[in-house]
């Protein structure tokens, strides 16, 4: 095994290990996407039922560029195959 592949190798598992806490050990990209779409349900939610009007349409749309940003990042990471590993047996 040459000294590229070895570095690659590490190098991938310490950035995809570094976004562990918010996938868990064995991730799937639906529960990824569906815990992006329930906390901003519930920001959604709390912001509507419990701020005046311009302040509650202002950050209602930060909070959905944040999901569309979240969804994103979900596209990226199965399109790197984060998703589709099977978990380390160590």
């Amino acid at each position: 095994m040459s000294a590229d592949t070895v570095d690659d190798d590490t190098q991938r598992s310490t950035f995809l290990s570094g976004i562990e806490f918010l996938t868990g050990e064995d991730p799937s990209a639906g529960s990824f996407l569906l815990v992006v779409a329930i906390i901003t349900c519930v920001f959604i939610a709390a912001f509507q039922f419990t701020l005046p009007d311009p302040i509650s349409l202002l950050l209602t749309g930060l909070v959905l560029a944040v999901a569309v940003i979240s969804f994103i990042i979900g596209a990226v990471l199965d399109a790197l195959d984060y998703f589709d590993t099977p978990p380390k047996n160590e």
